[in-house]
């Protein structure tokens, strides 16, 4: 069958979105931008999330995954903003978001001149798309490995986050080799929402256990589970999905104290290129 005459007569044009990544994960793009600018304009996730036509729950999970990713939180919400203000930037999240708009801008001008110099029917280009990779880990942690402690088959490593708090996660020997895992290593810390316990208390410390403290951020709940996020310190979170009947068991609320638990060995560590 011949080629569609309208589509073989369309010439070759190169696009792209600007994106900020940090090591294999997106950090900014163009909807994240537009989240913190909508907050910026209008002082509650709330009213940014309607503004954008997001549920307040994507909203704030993108703020999550947004301030974790940061060297320093790029959100901030005051005691009692969260049903619809106080919520406001950083001085650090106004600096990205210019340094964003402006790289935005060059990289289109850098587009505008590629589909400028292909105005040349015969010339042909090899495109090379780099391949995002994904993960279905809700809590991603960025730090640097602070000691190895290697033992017969395997070995733990102790990870500092960006938050100041400390995770062990327990990984292979090989693992260790083949990622040249060692100490000052930046590296990902990736832990499953459904891997995480939340308690009241910190629990006695057990061996092969992490706990990290804060306080209670939101809860979500759905049928049979629910989703708690508890607020570290430096704006990072960590969100743990636990059974309904349990939440109620703990009886705790937003802004209650709580820990987040979970094994070293659901630590998965990951490392840049």
């Amino acid at each position: 069958m011949p080629p569609n005459s309208n589509s073989a007569s369309k010439p070759l044009h190169v696009a792209g979105q600007c994106r900020l990544d940090v090591g294999d994960s997106t950090f900014l793009g163009e909807q994240r931008i537009a989240l913190l600018e909508q907050i910026a304009a209008r002082g509650s996730i709330t009213q940014a999330a309607k503004a954008l036509k997001m549920s307040y729950k994507a909203a704030w999970d993108t703020v999550d995954a947004i301030n974790n990713l940061a060297p320093s939180p790029l959100v901030e919400t005051a005691a009692g903003g969260r049903g619809g203000g106080g919520t406001r930037l950083t001085d650090e999240g106004r600096r990205l978001i210019t340094a964003y708009r402006t790289i935005a801008a060059e990289y289109q001008r850098f587009l505008d001149g590629i589909n400028a110099a292909m105005g040349d029917p015969g010339a042909s280009l090899a495109l090379l798309r780099r391949l995002a990779r994904r993960t279905s880990a809700r809590n991603q942690l960025i730090g640097r490995i602070v000691a190895v402690n290697a033992r017969t088959v395997d070995a733990e490593v102790l990870i500092e986050t960006q938050g100041g708090q400390r995770i062990t996660a327990g990984v292979t020997n090989e693992s260790v080799e083949q990622l040249s895992l060692r100490p000052g290593r930046s590296v990902w810390a990736l832990v499953k929402a459904v891997a995480v316990g939340i308690t009241r208390e910190p629990p006695p410390p057990t061996p092969g256990t992490n706990c990290l403290c804060g306080e209670v951020q939101r809860i979500t709940r759905g049928e049979g589970s629910a989703e708690i996020v508890v607020a570290l310190s430096a704006g990072v979170t960590l969100c743990g999905v636990i059974a309904a009947d349990v939440l109620e068991g703990l009886a705790i609320t937003e802004h209650d104290p709580a820990c987040a638990v979970f094994s070293t060995a659901a630590v998965i560590v990951g490392v840049d290129d």
